[in-house]
């Protein structure tokens, strides 16, 4: 499944995620693959019929069969034959969603899906952008880009990021390198780095240092790392990627990853499945409710109690463990009522317990009953009496 790739705690497969991705299923930044040019029998990447090209035919014929061996590779499982030391750690993440669109054998259906070179053009010397569409008999499931760069006998393809952003603006703030093109806001910035290390710190960890990319939308997002196209995500605009790997990808240009880095961090300490609820109820509070608003400004929890209180003044019967339960949408740009009153739940589990109660919740295990088993050990809130205790805890917020 390309470039949205499975996240620490899931958040791109549950219901309630906001775009975490699981560092140990890193996004690619950074791939440098070299490849002893080898040919196999079989010629899994084809010329689109279309397909024309300036570069000359035998550094075509080059590049074709050493993209064919990196793809073959791929798909088997096959190792590779050398990776670059920066981003070893990356490489099966980025490949993995290769491997997930290619499709090797003579028989053709609609659900099967064969690369096609569509581009291919110098962009310095000795290096290349080549592009690569899979298409299936009906339907067009990813175009992906290399960078590829000729070393003698060696051929060593890259996802196009540093490329694309080699001329980008950088700023040091703390532990963040900050990467953007045009604009930064140095107060927000200032923010994340004064954040990663609160909850970093909060947790019993060391703050790390991350490389942050600043970007729009999540559509660029995907072209930097080579997406130019994906079906499973086309059209998608607000999340950002990571961390992963030490990288970091905007939301919507904000310089402000907290509610991500929460649990970045909380996987660190985690013994047992993720539970959603407790890590966003969490992340909602150290952190933020991940998506922006009208002014490019992160969501905060504060400002989504006083919709809540707003919405109870004008639902007065509605049930608050209903809104836990069924977590409708009655919050701005895809924000959740489930995790705010998670977030509620979470503060007093702070004030009550301190760091070791929150310890003890993100370690709760997956799913609600374990999820209410300990926030009733820990400050007798359970079903029963949800409703009751939970206004009472909505009472404490101005």
């Amino acid at each position: 499944m390309p470039i949205i790739l499975q996240q620490t705690g899931q958040h791109k497969n549950q219901k309630n995620n906001c775009g975490y991705i699981r560092s140990t299923a890193t996004i690619l930044l950074l791939v440098l693959i070299l490849l002893q040019l080898h040919s196999y029998a079989q010629t899994p990447v084809a010329k689109s019929k279309l397909f024309k090209s300036e570069v000359p035919q035998d550094v075509q014929s080059r590049l074709l069969q050493a993209l064919d061996t990196l793809i073959y590779k791929i798909d088997k499982g096959l190792p590779l034959s050398k990776t670059n030391s920066i981003g070893g750690t990356l490489t099966n993440s980025i490949f993995g969603t290769v491997k997930g669109i290619g499709v090797y054998g003579a028989a053709k259906n609609d659900s099967l899906y064969f690369p096609q070179l569509i581009n291919l053009h110098a962009i310095a010397d000795d290096r290349y952008l080549i592009s690569i569409a899979y298409i299936g008999s009906n339907s067009l499931k990813a175009i992906i880009d290399f960078e590829a760069k000729i070393n003698h006998d060696w051929i060593t393809f890259s996802i196009p990021l540093f490329y694309l952003t080699e001329k980008w603006k950088i700023r040091n703030v703390g532990n963040i390198t900050y990467h953007y093109a045009n604009d930064i806001n140095l107060a927000r910035a200032k923010k994340f780095n004064s954040n990663n290390t609160r909850i970093a710190e909060k947790l019993g960890l060391r703050p790390e240092k991350f490389e942050f990319y600043l970007v729009d939308n999540y559509q660029e997002i995907l072209k930097l790392l080579g997406y130019s196209y994906d079906s499973e995500t086309a059209g998608h605009e607000t999340d950002g990627l990571g961390i992963s790997s030490g990288y970091i990808f905007s939301i919507m240009h904000n310089e402000d990853f907290s509610h991500d880095t929460f649990h970045y961090y909380a996987e660190k300490v985690r013994t047992h499945p993720r539970n959603g609820a407790a890590e966003e109820g969490i992340a909602y509070s150290w952190g933020n409710a991940y998506y922006t608003d009208s002014s490019g400004e992160m969501i905060t929890q504060k400002q989504l109690v006083k919709l809540l209180k707003i919405y109870l003044q004008q639902y007065p019967n509605t049930s608050l463990l209903e809104l836990f339960s069924k977590n409708p949408l009655i919050f701005p740009a895809k924000t959740k009522v489930r995790s705010l009153i998670a977030s509620i739940i979470s503060d007093e589990v702070e004030r009550r317990k301190g760091i070791t109660g929150i310890r003890a919740l993100i370690d709760c295990g997956r799913g609600d009953d374990n999820y209410f088993k300990v926030v009733n050990e820990l400050i007798s809130v359970n079903p029963a009496d949800f409703d009751v205790e939970l206004k009472k805890l909505l009472n404490k917020y101005n």
